[in-house]
C-alpha cells in the first residue's frame, strides 16, 4: 500500500502497511540503531519471526503483553509482533520505579512480558525476579529482547521465515485496541489509554503527506517509543520510506556524539534536549548546518525559548504542535509554510478531517470561534477510552466529544492558541486565575530558568499561589520579597504569589516533560514551614496591602 494512494483519506490502515517490504523499498534502510542498519525487508521478516515465536510460547489474540525497555530495534520489532499476532502491547516507562511497574502490569492484566534494558533492573540485579513474583507472572511468560539474547541479524541469516498473518479482518484489526499507553498523572495514578492503529495511522497518512516534502531522508528520533509521539515519528518514517535513527536515550553524553556523527536532516525531541544539544562543545563550528527540520514534542514553554533555539539552529527549522496521548497524539501542527508569527505564537492548525470545538467551563455551552474555552475533539484520532474505567470516568460527553482539559481558542486565521489547563486554574478569593499569566511575568527575570506556578488548597484564601523557579545561579542573598514586590508592576495584587520556591533543576519525566507530581511534592517540602494557615494567609494579606498602597 503506497502512501500516495491514501492521501487525505481516512481508512483502515495497519502497522504492517508501514513496514511492508515492497519491491521499491525492501533494500532501503528502515532503522539505524547502535551502528547497525536494518532494511525494510529485514524489519518485516523480524516481525514475522518474533510474532511466531510469541505465538509458539502461548501468546494468543487478545492477550495483554507488557513491553518494557529503552528504545531499540528489538523493542520496535516486539511492538509490531505483539500487535501482528492479535495481542495488546502494554507500553511501560523504562524509567519507572519498581513499585510503579508492578502496579501497572497488574492493573492492565498482563499475562506476558517482553523486557529489555530498564532503569530499575540496572540499579538492582534482583529486581526482575521480584517483578515476576509480585506481579504473579510465570517465568516462562517473560522474554528477554536484549540484543545479546535476540540477535535478529544472525537469526535472519540462519532461519527460513514464513509470513505470519493477522487473525482479524482489516477493519477489526485497525479499530481494535492494539496498544495501551499510560498517561502521566499529576495528582492521581496514571490512566491506561487504549489506542488503535486506526487512530495513529490515520494521523500519519492523512496529515504527513503535507509534511513529507519538508522532511529529509534521515530522521533521528530522540523521544521514547513508549510514548505516543515517539510512535508517531517512527510510524511516519516507515510509512513514507524514511530511515529512522533510534537512540536508547540512556546515555545523555552519547547523544551529542551521535547527533554529530549521524548528521540527520530531521530530529524529533523535546525542547530540553534541543537546548542541551546546542550547548555541546564546538557548537559554533558547525551550527547544526545539517539540520533542516526540528519537530518539538511537548511544545515550547515561552516565546523566549523558541527564539533562543532559533538563534542556535537557524530560523524556520522548528515545528511546534499540540496533542495528547488520547488523540494518537496530534490535534494541531504548525506546518513549515505557516507565517513566522504563527510559528511562534500558536500551536498550528487542527489536523485534517477532525472536529474541534470549545466549551465554556462554567456554563458548559459551546462557544463561537475566537472565544476561549475548553478544547473538545471528535474524530479518527480519538482513543478507545481508559482501560477498566467506568463510563463516568471516561473523558467523553454525550455528543461524543473528547474533553481535553486544555483551554484555548482559534484566532482569526484558524490557528489554535493555547491558554492553559482547566485543572490548573487557581481560585483565589473567588477569582479564577490562570497560572500562565503569572509564569509570563516570572520569565521576565533573567536569573530564572524554568518557571511553574501552582495552586495549593487553603481555607482562608481558597488557594495559595506558589511560584516555582529554577535559578540558573543562586545569588548570594536570594530575596523572594524583592521579586514579589517588583511583580506589582505587571500584576494586580490578587495574582501575586504567596511564596516563591527556588530549585536547582525541575524534576522531569522520561519524556523530558515537567514531572508536576514530583514538583508539587518537592514544593510542599520546601514551603512546609509556611503552611500554617494563619501564618501564610497573614503573609499574603500583608504583601497585598503593601502592593495596593504603593499602587495608590
Amino acid at each position: 500500500m503506497s502512501a500516495s494512494s491514501n492521501k487525505h483519506e481516512v481508512g483502515y490502515h495497519l502497522f504492517e502497511d508501514t513496514y511492508k517490504a515492497t519491491a521499491m523499498k525492501k533494500n532501503l534502510a528502515a532503522v539505524w540503531f547502535e551502528k547497525t542498519s536494518y532494511t525494510f525487508e529485514e524489519l518485516e521478516k523480524s516481525v514475522h519471526y518474533y510474532a511466531r515465536f510469541l505465538a509458539d510460547h502461548g501468546v494468543k489474540p487478545g492477550d495483554h503483553v507488557a513491553l518494557l525497555g529503552a528504545n531499540s530495534y528489538n523493542w520496535l520489532v516486539a511492538f509490531y509482533a505483539i500487535i501482528r499476532l492479535g495481542g495488546v502491547a502494554v507500553l511501560l516507562n523504562y524509567m519507572a520505579r519498581h513499585e510503579t511497574l508492578v502496579d501497572l502490569i497488574k492493573g492492565t492484566d498482563c499475562k506476558f512480558l517482553c523486557y529489555g534494558k530498564y532503569t530499575a533492573l540496572i540499579k538492582n540485579e534482583g529486581e526482575f525476579a521480584s517483578l515476576l513474583q509480585e506481579t504473579g507472572m510465570d517465568v516462562g511468560h517473560s522474554f528477554c529482547i536484549q540484543h545479546a539474547t535476540l540477535d535478529f541479524k544472525s537469526i535472519l541469516q540462519t532461519v527460513t521465515i514464513e509470513p505470519f498473518a493477522s487473525p482479524f479482518s482489516r477493519e477489526e484489526e485497525s479499530k481494535r485496541t492494539s496498544y495501551i499507553i499510560f498517561t502521566t498523572g499529576t495528582t492521581a495514578k496514571p490512566k491506561a489509554a487504549m489506542l488503535s492503529q486506526y487512530g495513529l495511522l490515520n494521523v500519519v497518512y492523512v496529515n504527513f503527506v503535507r509534511l513529507n516534502p519538508y522532511i529529509p531522508q534521515k530522521f533521528m528520533c530522540l523521544l521514547p517509543m513508549f510514548h505516543c509521539f515517539g510512535l508517531f515519528v517512527v510510524s511516519s518514517c516507515a510509512a513514507f520510506d524514511k530511515t529512522v535513527y533510534l537512540n536508547s536515550l540512556f546515555d545523555k553524553k552519547k547523544l551529542y556524539a551521535e547527533f554529530l556523527k549521524n548528521r540527520c536532516g530531521a530530529y524529533a525531541s523535546v525542547s530540553l534536549v534541543f537546548d542541551r544539544l546546542s550547548k555541546g562543545p564546538f557548537w559554533w563550528l558547525h551550527r547544526a548546518f545539517f539540520v533542516k527540520r526540528c519537530i518539538v514534542g511537548g511544545g515550547f514553554t515561552s516565546k523566549d525559548e523558541f527564539a533562543f533555539l532559533e538563534r542556535k539552529y537557524g530560523k524556520g527549522k522548528f515545528m511546534n504542535g499540540y496533542g495528547q496521548t488520547e488523540c494518537s497524539p496530534l490535534i494541531s501542527l504548525v506546518f513549515p509554510d505557516a507565517p513566522a508569527t504563527k510559528q511562534k505564537t500558536t500551536v498550528g492548525t487542527p489536523i485534517e478531517n477532525i472536529e474541534i470545538a470549545f466549551m465554556d467551563p462554567v456554563t458548559k455551552e459551546l462557544l463561537p470561534k475566537g472565544k476561549q474555552g475548553e478544547i473538545l475533539v471528535k474524530g479518527y484520532n480519538v482513543f478507545n477510552g481508559y482501560y477498566k474505567r467506568g463510563k463516568e470516568e471516561q473523558p467523553f460527553d454525550e455528543a461524543g466529544y473528547l474533553h481535553t482539559g486544555d483551554l484555548g481558542y482559534l484566532d482569526e486565521d484558524g490557528y489554535l492558541v493555547l491558554s492553559g489547563r482547566l485543572k490548573d486554574l487557581i481560585i483565589r478569593k473567588g477569582e479564577n486565575i490562570s497560572p500562565g499569566e503569572i509564569e509570563d511575568v516570572l520569565r521576565k527575570y533573567p536569573e530564572f530558568g524554568g518557571v511553574r506556578v501552582l495552586g495549593f488548597p487553603s481555607v482562608d484564601e481558597g488557594e495559595f499561589i506558589i511560584g516555582c523557579v529554577e535559578l540558573k545561579k543562586k545569588p548570594p542573598h536570594f530575596s523572594e520579597k524583592k521579586y514579589l514586590i517588583d511583580m506589582q508592576k505587571y500584576l494586580p495584587s490578587i495574582k501575586i504569589p504567596s511564596h516563591i520556591v527556588y530549585m536547582k533543576r525541575f524534576p522531569l519525566t522520561a519524556n523530558g516533560k515537567l514531572d508536576e507530581a514530583k514538583l508539587r511534592e518537592l514544593c510542599m517540602i520546601k514551603i512546609a514551614k509556611f503552611l500554617d494557615e494563619e501564618v501564610l494567609a497573614a503573609k499574603t494579606r500583608k504583601l497585598m496591602a503593601e502592593t495596593s498602597s504603593k499602587r495608590r
